[in-house]
């Protein structure tokens, strides 16, 4: 019997790190959550309750309380929602790259990530 083997789309390394994670939607509603896995380039967001976002609709994400990210909604399901990261300050850039590093648990894929954005 032949199985499938499913082809890696994503563009950067997804690691399965849980971070503490508030969503500010339109209206001033903030919702928490936690992140089931994240990358350099987004990560899956974990919610008790889905909000009424459509794909493509803009929020802001806090994560531990120390970097804010504007962020793309690109897919949701009953478990929470897929976000890409659209824009971040230098200054939180910083703090999550050391987040990032420091929980990361193979820190060399970090780094080897790190190096294909430098290219």
């Amino acid at each position: 019997m032949k199985t499938k083997v499913q082809v890696e789309r994503r563009k950067t390394l997804r690691l399965p790190l849980t971070f503490k994670a508030k969503l500010k939607l339109p209206g001033d509603i903030i919702l928490a959550g936690q992140t089931r896995n994240i990358s350099f380039g987004g990560t899956f967001v974990e919610l008790d309750k889905i909000p009424p976002l459509v794909k493509g609709d803009y929020v802001s994400l806090i994560l531990l309380s120390r970097v804010e990210f504007t962020c793309k909604l690109v897919h949701s399901n009953a478990g929470g929602i897929g976000f890409e990261f659209d824009f971040i300050l230098i200054k939180y850039y910083e703090v999550f790259k050391k987040m990032m590093l420091r929980n990361a648990p193979d820190r060399d894929r970090i780094i080897k990530e790190l190096g294909r954005w430098a290219e």
